[in-house]
């Protein structure tokens, strides 16, 4: 149990730190974002540019010339914003993870010291506190699995659509 200052203190200062840290991980997964968004204007103004310099119209030329690779950098920039997606949903969840997890250790290591100290027949609130403590872990990681599967899903579909798109411009 929390019984002095310092432990009160300490308990504070690591969910102060496991929220500054899910929040940078937030902040620098939309930075990655904004610079992706900002490379890709800026190749697709050039491209725009080069096209109009050589007198053609942009979409036109395009069309005209069967050009895939307009399909291909969509493909590739949906790929890279799922891969920041997922990298920052992965540290997000870390950070959230190791917080949740020294949490519970706490509350089963105060549970613990309390069913020590309790009276003669308290074992069975004892008993209910880990029920209840089991089943919220079991809620946790099916919920986590559930979660990872649907990443993985996301994953191997991306990948499928981008293995297609790189074949369909390669047989064009």
């Amino acid at each position: 149990m929390l019984t002095t200052i310092d432990e009160l203190t300490a308990t504070q200062r690591a969910s102060v730190q496991t929220f500054f840290n899910i929040t940078n991980e937030a902040v620098s997964g939309y930075e990655k974002l904004v610079q992706l968004n900002m490379r890709v204007m800026r190749e697709s103004m050039q491209r725009a540019m080069d096209t109009l310099a050589r007198g053609e119209v942009p979409g036109v030329a395009a069309a005209h010339s069967g050009d895939l690779s307009v399909i291909e950098r969509a493909a590739l920039y949906n790929r890279q914003v799922f891969d920041i997606v997922a990298g920052t949903q992965a540290a997000i969840v870390r950070h959230a993870t190791a917080q949740y997890e020294t949490q519970i250790g706490a509350v089963k290591a105060d549970l613990n010291e309390a069913v020590q100290r309790a009276p003669v027949g308290a074992d069975v609130a004892a008993t209910a506190m880990n029920s209840a403590i089991t089943a919220a872990n079991a809620f946790y990681e099916s919920v986590w699995k559930t979660v990872r599967q649907a990443v993985e899903t996301a994953e191997t579909n991306v990948e499928v659509m981008t293995r297609h798109v790189s074949n369909g411009s390669q047989a064009a």
